[in-house]
């Protein structure tokens, strides 16, 4: 399936835009320390769960009732896992899950969701984890691999970035999240997802594959949500699209050369 990546390279200065240049810089010998948060998740529908992103993000939030999920996973994909819906590969069960009464005289991807779908509500994945104490010392760095469509970020009941900031199919982002962290002690990270709507530039489905009841609904993709610690951001050799962000994140100047090919 193909993905969108928002491809950035962290080296000295700022609001470079290059175009078919390779930077080539010598590897920091500092190795950065990450910390996947692949596992123990927590997702439920906004229409069910009625508190706002400042306390569904903090650390003891009661998610009684809510469904448990690994990531990557998409919103329909870990009901499925947790027996919530049955398999959607036998039988007839994809027609039973909710929000496939959809007509069939036009494509669904370009329908707008049932209203009588659970995914017409945005849905939240939320998880803790804890950081090292010398967090305060380092610049941390939450990364995601992959996001559909849109989404909301919190950490500790503050918000990281908007669904103004973080749309598009299966695109990757990464924050700089140093000052939402409590260093030495647990910490929440909530992230709330919205289906695109019929008019977004999403990833249709075949015409032979029946689309899934979510809709494209909200998924966190592979090698989502891990944090990297360093003092400042290593460079590498990566290839720059035209128009990429270059940025440096850390307290203390990083050299690099631009080689045109």
């Amino acid at each position: 399936m193909p993905r969108i990546f928002a491809i950035r390279l962290f080296v000295i200065g700022l609001g470079l835009s290059l175009v078919g240049s390779v930077v080539d810089v010598r590897a920091a010998e500092e190795q950065p320390e990450r910390t996947y948060l692949h596992k123990d998740w927590q997702i439920q529908s906004s229409c069910e769960a009625k508190s706002a992103g400042e306390q569904i993000s903090t650390v003891g939030f009661d998610a009684k009732g809510w469904h448990k999920a690994d990531v990557p996973a998409t919103v329909v994909g870990a009901l499925v896992t947790d027996k919530t819906y049955p398999d959607p590969n036998y039988g007839t069960n994809l027609k039973s899950i909710p929000g496939m009464n959809y007509s069939a005289k036009t494509f669904f991807a370009n329908q707008d969701m049932p209203k009588d779908s659970p995914f017409r509500c945005s849905w939240w994945y939320r998880t803790e984890f804890t950081v090292g104490a010398d967090a305060a010392k380092q610049t941390e760095w939450l990364h995601f691999l992959g996001i559909n469509y849109r989404a909301n970020i919190w950490i500790n009941g503050q918000k990281v970035a908007d669904a103004h900031d973080v749309a598009g199919t299966y695109r990757s982002y990464e924050f700089n999240v140093t000052k939402f962290l409590k260093s030495g002690n647990a910490n929440a990270l909530a992230v709330e997802v919205f289906a695109p709507e019929k008019d977004d530039l999403g990833i249709t489905w075949v015409d032979w594959n029946p689309t899934p009841p979510r809709q494209k609904h909200g998924h966190l993709e592979r090698g989502l949500s891990h944090f990297e610690r360093r003092s400042s951001r290593a460079p590498s050799i990566c290839f720059i699209q035209a128009g990429s962000r270059i940025q440096n994140g850390g307290a203390y100047n990083q050299r690099g050369l631009a080689k045109r090919f």
